[in-house]
């Protein structure tokens, strides 16, 4: 399947391409601390919103200024969105263009992850609405990573119109990789027990003192089944890019940058098992697989662009 979206006579301006870029990098880094938030039981250390025990400035304690910090990181990833959107109505991009839709569908993800977030502080929401919150932070993470790529694509290519290609069994591969990936990260939510660090951004964790408190259902063996075909998928994908990719450097590029995330997960993976739930580890856990998404989604994209240009 072919797409085609045609950008205005100029390509991108190099100030545009920039917001593109900043935004991507500020939706990663919300999802990043939200996960942060998430194993250092930090969600609810400000029992109101949007301030933090009636104040702007939060106690200093670390528990409530990592809440008040995820808060600006998401507050700017939103107005950052709104000046993408802007910045591309200005320009007259047409509505159905990289440059504008990704934008203009965030815009109103923002309002509904912020509406989320508000709730889990005041009232707590329940599991199906929590996944739901999730996949839409994640949705709008790739979104912006996605209109990021293109954007630096026409940038690069100097061109006014960009095709997406994923005919390739390469390019299935990886988008079927990325939408595993997805359905693991979502699903967490629905099978993680009281307090557990399951529901929390990343791969199942194969520790004792998780495993006491999650959910043993068939929603927690259809996640575990999904564990294995996402790590499956990934690996097999890694290594088919290393073999077959060779000549296309900015697949390879990414490739490296992603294997390098998924090893540094494995190998925290590996030593929460070992020494217990160390929260820098979790730390460094949640933070690697936040940036395994946006890498992830930016290897998507970029394969089906170069494959396209290649052909």
């Amino acid at each position: 399947m072919t797409y085609s979206m045609k950008q205005e006579k100029e390509p991108i301006a190099s100030w545009h391409k920039n917001v593109l870029v900043i935004t991507a990098v500020f939706t990663v880094i919300a999802i990043a601390m939200g996960g942060i938030l998430c194993v250092t039981q930090s969600i609810r250390s400000c029992p109101d919103w949007p301030g933090c025990f009636g104040k702007i400035l939060p106690p200093l304690e670390p528990s409530p200024i990592l809440e008040i910090t995820h808060r600006f990181f998401a507050g700017m990833s939103g107005l950052l969105i709104l000046a993408s959107l802007v910045a591309g109505l200005l320009k007259k991009q047409p509505v159905f263009s990289w440059l504008v839709l990704p934008a203009l569908i965030s815009s109103f993800l923002v309002l509904a992850v912020s509406y989320f977030g508000a709730m889990v502080v005041l009232h707590g929401i329940a599991p199906g609405w929590a996944a739901v919150d999730v996949g839409s932070a994640l949705f709008l993470t790739a979104l912006m990573v996605a209109s990021a790529v293109i954007a630096v694509e026409m940038r690069k290519r100097g061109q006014t119109e960009i095709k997406l290609s994923s005919r390739s069994n390469f390019a299935k591969m990886v988008w079927s990789a990325t939408a595993v990936v997805y359905l693991i990260l979502v699903s967490a939510v629905l099978v993680a027990g009281p307090e557990s660090i399951t529901s929390c951004l990343g791969w199942p964790i194969y520790n004792l003192q998780v495993l006491s408190i999650d959910q043993r259902d068939m929603g927690y063996l259809v996640r575990e089944v999904f564990s294995v075909i996402g790590l499956l998928f990934v690996m097999f994908m890694l290594v088919t890019s290393w073999r077959t990719q060779k000549e296309n450097r900015p697949v390879m590029k990414l490739t490296n940058w992603v294997g390098a995330a998924f090893l540094l997960e494995m190998i925290v993976q590996v030593l929460l098992i070992i020494f217990g739930l160390n929260v820098y580890l979790k730390i460094v856990y949640t933070v690697t697989m936040s940036t395994t998404w946006g890498l992830l989604v930016a290897l998507a994209m970029k394969t089906s662009l170069v494959e396209n240009q290649a052909g």
